[in-house]
């Protein structure tokens, strides 16, 4: 029994001991496993870091506690240009610091040696001397908590510095431009303004950019733009569309309240990292008052500010319709334009054609039309008016016409009208009747108009210088006599007589104060002088019945030796009446009495005639003047009566 007890108890005993046996056993491989995988990755471990450090693109160094290399990977051999050979135990500082950089570096070491990991942009040398912009990022190597090294990246920023500069560069041209420029320039965010320059407030009128900036331009514009486009759906629309440069009219609104056109050129920008508006606004004020003024000249009449021959051919065709029948065309005629012209000069006709302009304004109606076609002759288009209405409107005209005169001269306009009553009819024939029929009312009035006319020219030249006026009786009365002395007919002697009084009534063009100079005229002066033969002859011609008495005028200073004026004509090409008015003319200059010197005596003008018989005077014209006419006078006082 007590064996048994004794094997029960080894046997227990020795299971116990072969359990722990193998328990130990299973603990120690399992130990060894663990070491061995440890082993293992540690190896794969430093195998990554080592594959990590040689392919890395930045240039990495370890550096030991006196700043001596370790090492350095192929990144740091090519951006530094050494090789690790030539790198390996010797100082950083020798090799990539330059001299006026240690002792930075040094203070970048110091402080990684404290422990501290440092991050630093700085420039570094290569080993040709270059420098390279570096960003560096120290770690400090700590083993059993003790440091052992540094562990150094350096990062190749030099093109990143570049760029920056540029951007820096760029950013500052662009801001030296946007505030000296001369055009308003704005700076826009989505829909508001952000910046401005100065020549954008002066512009606006404003003391300072802070009117402006925060706001959207329509809040600096007026309600509607232009083209009856509501500002902020206009503005919004544009800005939702620009994705490039764009061009447009736009108006602002001063900060005074008046509106002011602008040429907006929109850009898309990037600036300061931000996608902007550059809004360049130039004042087109002075461009678009040019584009009315154009418009405006393109359709009406610059002297008399009627409508033009264009605008009218345009409304001709606008009018021929239906609902403006009967439609009525009046074609009027200024009389005289031509002889106001020659005898008064151009602004005297241009005053007579502003004063029957202003006239036929004021008597039509407001949708009536009126244009100057040209010259002296005008339409007037008067849509649903038929023949009864139009001669009223007509007899207005007349009225008011009747009432003006330009200077001395009363002013006549001639009118003929023709009236379309249905669309059968050809406009253009109406048109032509239009004018046939005011061609005829010219054709009869004309004659008494430019007889009138002269009669007014003679009259103004009176009542400008008296002495032409008893000159001109004077010299009539001699013609007269003249032409009874050389036995001429009646009709010859009453023309000589008329030709004689109206001789100088080219005169009316002179300026007074070369009439009545009382000194010695200049040789400009003389040369206005010697011009009223002519304008005489163009104020004559155009009378039909007096075209002979215009020749006469024109010659009247011509000389015998053809050293007159105006042609320069010799002996008898010079007509016969001109011979004559030439002796009475300067004889009754001589013995009158003028500004600048007391009357001849008879015997004196008598004595110069003789003189220059037979050069400027006809010599058997002389001898019948003072044999037949001033003996005469002289042996019959009564006989010059």
């Amino acid at each position: 029994m007590d064996l048994i007890i004794i094997f029960s108890f080894t046997l227990i005993v020795l299971i116990i001991v072969i359990f722990a046996f193998s328990y130990i056993h299973k603990q120690k491989n399992q130990e060894f496993i663990t070491i061995k995988n440890s082993m293992k990755a540690l190896e794969l471990q430093k195998i990554y870091f080592s594959k990590l450090f040689e392919n890395s693109p930045e240039a990495i160094c370890i550096l030991d506690n006196q700043d001596r290399f370790i090492n350095v990977n192929a990144s740091f051999e090519t951006t530094f240009g050494y090789t690790k050979a030539e790198l390996l135990n010797t100082y950083i500082n020798d090799k990539i610091v330059q001299a006026g950089s240690r002792e930075e570096a040094t203070q970048i070491s110091a402080e990684v040696m404290d422990g501290n990991v440092i991050e630093y942009e700085t420039l570094r040398m290569r080993k040709d001397g270059s420098v390279v912009d570096v960003h560096i990022l120290g770690y400090p190597l700590i083993f059993e908590s003790k440091q052992i090294g540094v562990f150094g990246i350096y990062k190749d920023i030099t093109e990143q510095k570049r760029a920056e500069q540029a951007v820096r560069a760029s950013e500052y041209t662009f801001r030296t431009l946007f505030e000296g420029s001369s055009d308003a320039v704005l700076i826009m965010e989505g829909d508001k303004f952000v910046d401005c320059n100065p020549a954008t407030i002066e512009l606006l009128g404003y003391d300072s950019k802070e009117y402006i900036v925060g706001k959207s331009p329509w809040e600096l514009s007026p309600e509607m733009q232009p083209e009856k486009k509501n500002s902020k759906e206009k503005a919004l629309e544009i800005i939702s569309s620009t994705h490039k440069n764009q061009r447009f009219e736009w108006w602002h609104q001063k900060k005074d309240g008046t509106l002011l056109p602008v040429e907006v050129m929109l850009t898309s920008i990037l600036l300061n990292e931000k996608q902007v508006f550059h809004c360049l606004c130039r004042d087109i004020s002075e461009r678009k008052k040019m584009e009315h003024k154009l418009e405006y000249l393109s359709y009406h009449d610059l002297l008399t500010g009627l409508y033009n021959r264009r605008f009218f051919e345009e409304e001709l065709k606008r009018l021929d319709v239906e609902r403006n029948f009967p439609l009525t065309i009046v074609i009027a005629d200024v009389n005289g334009l031509k002889l106001i012209n020659d005898t008064f000069g151009h602004a005297m006709g241009d005053e007579l054609l502003k004063t029957v302009s202003a006239v036929m304004k004021k008597a039509c109606r407001e949708d009536d039309i009126i244009a100057r076609l040209g010259g002296d002759e005008f339409v007037i288009l008067l849509p649903k008016t038929n023949a009864t209405e139009t001669d009223q409107i007509l007899k207005r005209i007349k009225a008011l016409v009747a009432k003006e005169k330009v200077g001395s001269i009363a002013i006549s306009v001639s009118f003929g009208y023709e009236t379309k009553k249905n669309g059968k009819e050809q406009i253009q024939v109406i048109l032509k009747k239009a004018e046939d029929y005011m061609y005829k009312k010219k054709l009869f009035e004309s004659p008494s108009i430019r007889g009138n006319t002269i009669n007014a020219i003679i009259n103004t030249l009176h009542e400008k210088n008296k002495r032409e006026e008893q000159h001109s009786h004077r010299v009539s009365a001699l013609c007269k006599s003249m032409g009874e002395a050389l036995g001429l007919s009646e009709g010859e002697i009453e023309e000589l007589k008329t030709v004689g009084l109206l001789h100088d009534i080219g005169k009316i063009a002179i300026e007074e104060t070369i009439l009545n100079k009382p000194g010695k005229l200049t040789s400009a002066e003389w040369a206005d002088i010697k011009r009223h033969p002519e304008i005489g002859y163009r104020i004559l011609s155009t009378v039909n019945d007096m075209s002979e008495m215009a020749e006469y005028v024109l010659s009247h200073h011509e000389r015998w030796d053809g050293k007159g004026y105006p042609k320069g004509l010799q002996g008898e090409e010079i007509t016969l009446q001109s011979r004559i008015i030439s002796i009475a003319d300067a004889y009754d200059a001589m013995t009158s009495e003028r500004s600048y010197r007391g009357p001849f005596s008879d015997e004196n003008a008598i004595e110069e005639l003789q003189k220059n018989s037979g050069a400027q005077f006809d010599p058997e014209l002389v001898r019948v003047f003072i044999e037949k006419v001033l003996y005469k006078q002289r042996d019959n006082p009564l006989a010059q009566a």
